[in-house]
Order: structure tokens, then sequence, then C-alpha cells
């Protein structure tokens, strides 16, 4: 799989990526770097990774990403109940 494909693939699934986020020259390299939610970094080395490896890494981060997101929106609604 190719950097540009890993690239399509995580947007598309609702990752971040900005190569000027990205570790200098890296991306370069192959080693991507994607944005999750509230300061969340997720990385794939996509030389180093075969196909499934790349997939489950996406999958974990979309996982992490959610979990992230819900205690996030969780915290804001009990804060906002308890303002009472």
């Amino acid at each position: 799989m190719t950097v540009d494909e890993v690239i399509k693939i995580a947007t598309i699934m609702g990752l971040g990526h900005n190569s000027r986020n990205n570790y200098d020259d890296l991306e370069e390299k192959g080693y991507i770097v994607f944005d999750g939610v509230n300061g969340q970094r997720f990385s794939i080395d996509v030389p180093n990774m075969s196909d499934e490896e790349i997939y489950e890494n996406l999958g974990i981060a979309l996982r992490l990403m959610g979990r992230r997101q819900l205690k996030m929106e969780l915290h804001t609604l009990l804060n906002v109940m308890t303002d009472g």
C-alpha cells in the first residue's frame, strides 16, 4: 500500500491529516501522522507494515478517537447538568 492510499483511506474513515503537523521529512519516508481528537496523534509506518497491520492500526486509532470523543461529550454533559 502506498502512502497516498493510506492517507486517502484514513481521511475517508475520519482521521485528520495535515502534512504540516507531521515530523520533518518523515512523511517522505512513509511515516504518516494523523490527528485524532483533543491532541491525539496516531502514526502509521507504511514501509514497515503489511496492509493487514495498517488496517489494524487504523481501526485501533478510530476506536481510541471515538472513545476520547465520547468521554469529552459526557464530561461536557455532566458539567452542564451540575451547574445547577
